[in-house]
């Protein structure tokens, strides 16, 4: 009798340890739990209040005036917002009736990095206004979905209000930037709009980027492209790499898809993300301003046949001068 409540009263104790054991453990792990808790959404509290310093990327080289790399044709002007801060902005007067283009650029830029496209431009004789994004380059302020596009809606009522009319003005936006050149469109009537390896939204772009967390639906800049042309009545040509590696070319296409009206798709190869204009994407943009924008159609070939002659003859006044100065 002795011996079996010696027994029962063991078998009571080692329960009774068990359950001590067990609770520590659970009280442990339910202390960490509560720390790890805490860290995550530290991190997820950090990442919404930072998520612009990723998004939005200025570029690391220094900023350079057209003066500086000796861009003839090309001024800085400054646009000043309503909320007091100021857009740099490059500048070009088109030719006599030609368009002028409303360039909206993408990550890693600082205007003078657009080297390339600007002397496009200049060559052909059309017009430019690139604003330079809140935070890049030399302007001031933080940028953001709406600060950017009421930025460029600035840009655009300052070309009106110096006579450009709204039938001249080519909406181009480029990577990041289609996001803007969409919503622009969408608000004003213009002469054609362009994108350059556009996204659908840049919820869908972040989605298809990071899949495990669902860090989609924290975003304060969505740049909802997808609902926004719908509303474009102008023509529209989007142009996207097969190689893009950033932006896949699906999402152009499922931009294109919900486009309404006269519309085209260019799918270029070998030219990655941002190497379309090196792969000779301007040429087939060019053509389908001209076809499309009718200033560009009359005009076009008698601006560039003027910057020819007008090439021709400082290469000309060059050559001789450099003769002059071997002769003396």
């Amino acid at each position: 009798m002795q011996d079996t409540e010696l027994g029962s009263n063991e078998i009571f104790l080692t329960f009774a340890r068990a359950v001590v054991l067990l609770g520590g453990i659970l009280a442990c792990l339910w202390q960490w739990a509560f720390y790890l808790f805490v860290i995550i959404y530290a991190l997820g509290v950090a990442s919404y209040m930072l998520q612009r310093n990723f998004l939005y990327r200025p570029a690391k080289r220094p900023y350079r005036s057209p003066f500086n790399l000796h861009l003839s044709g090309v001024h800085e002007v400054w646009l000043n917002t309503t909320d007091g801060e100021q857009i740099l902005t490059w500048q070009i007067d088109p030719w006599p009736g030609m368009p002028t283009i409303l360039y909206l650029h993408g990550n890693n830029c600082n205007l003078s990095n657009r080297l390339e496209r600007v002397s496009r431009f200049l060559r052909d004789g059309y017009g430019l206004v690139m604003p330079s994004f809140r935070g890049y380059g030399v302007s001031t302020g933080r940028p953001s979905e709406q600060n950017n596009v009421n930025d460029a809606l600035l840009a655009f009522e300052k070309l009106q209000q110096n006579g450009v009319p709204s039938a001249n003005i080519i909406v181009y936006g480029e990577s990041l930037g289609t996001g803007v050149a969409v919503q622009v469109a969408a608000r004003r009537s213009i002469g054609a709009l362009v994108l350059e390896a556009p996204y659908t939204s840049l919820r869908d772009l972040v989605r298809h980027r990071i899949r495990v967390i669902p860090a989609y639906t924290f975003l304060k800049d969505r740049f909802n492209s997808i609902k926004h042309i719908k509303k474009v009545t102008a023509p529209l040509l989007i142009v996207h790499s097969l190689g893009d590696d950033v932006i896949p070319i699906a999402f152009g296409r499922w931009l294109f898809e919900a486009a309404t009206g006269t519309k085209e798709f260019l799918r270029m190869r070998g030219a990655g993300h941002s190497g379309l204009f090196r792969a000779g994407a301007w040429l087939e943009i060019r053509e389908f301003v001209e076809e499309h924008v009718a200033s560009a159609g009359k005009y076009g070939v008698q601006a560039r046949e003027a910057a020819a002659s007008n090439s021709q003859q400082v290469e000309k006044m060059a050559r001789n001068s450099r003769l002059a100065a071997t002769r003396s």
